[in-house]
């Protein structure tokens, strides 16, 4: 949930405001609500770049973000909203403010509580950038202001009640983080489907049937890390990422 609501429209975020008013039309909630014991409750938000506080991989050169993100060409902002600071985020964390009366309603309604949202909380839930063919990725995909919100909703869950569902960057993950159980199961573009990078087995993921499936779903990057250490002030290269950048310069 990446787009601001019909009634905040500002730029050009048309595409977003035409797909709530098709929700809405369609009789798609798009509020927080509890079903039964689940509280279910959506997030707006964007990512800046100062999410990323990892050590940048200097080693080889990679296409700036403005070349490499479609974002910066296909959203239009006004001159005070820009990807180049928080505001942004800011911008969009602020619009799930509307929200908090029916967010407190579902926080003390519910037994458990999924938050979801498309960008990503937490750096730990992406893989080192040594280990990425686009090492600014994380630059362009997550917000600290997000992961405040979510921890602010789940304050009082325990033992397993708490889950927040997220996307943006197509990494198969489950994991529990500070009691906090984060997951993500793309779909991911059909080329990416047809090289099996997430695997098999993995669609469709069961995030709750009479409570949260307590089983953690194997994952290469979440089992990577269960098994190791986080390195952020290593900057070699990974073997495989090295050998992709040997060939793309032997080319360029």
């Amino acid at each position: 949930m990446d787009s601001p609501p019909s009634s905040t429209c500002r730029g050009t975020t048309t595409s977003g405001c035409a797909a709530r008013a098709a929700a809405t039309e369609l009789g798609v909630d798009t509020g927080p609500r509890t079903i039964g014991d689940l509280g279910i409750i959506p997030l707006f938000s964007w990512y800046h770049k100062s999410f990323d506080k990892e050590k940048d991989v200097s080693s080889v050169r990679v296409p700036s973000l403005e070349m490499a993100c479609k974002d910066f060409h296909a959203c239009q902002w006004p001159s005070d909203l820009t990807n180049d600071d928080e505001a942004l985020a800011l911008y969009f964390d602020k619009l799930n403010d509307k929200n908090h009366d029916a967010t407190e309603e579902v926080k003390s309604s519910s037994k458990q509580i999924l938050t979801f949202s498309h960008f990503v909380p937490r750096q730990e839930l992406c893989p080192e950038k040594r280990m990425l063919y686009y090492p600014y990725l994380p630059k362009v995909i997550g917000s600290d202001f997000l992961e405040r919100r979510l921890r602010d909703i789940h304050s009082n869950r325990k033992d397993g009640g708490a889950c927040h569902v997220f996307g943006h960057t197509h990494f198969c993950w489950d994991s529990v983080v500070d009691e906090i159980r984060y997951v993500q199961a793309p779909l991911a573009y059909p080329r990416e489907r047809k090289r099996r990078m997430n695997g098999e087995g993995w669609l469709p993921f069961c995030v709750y049937r009479d409570g949260f499936n307590p089983e953690i779903y194997p994952a290469l990057w979440s089992d990577y890390y269960n098994k190791n250490k986080r390195e952020p002030e290593n900057t070699q290269l990974a073997p495989w990422v090295a050998s992709h950048f040997a060939r793309y310069h032997k080319f360029h």
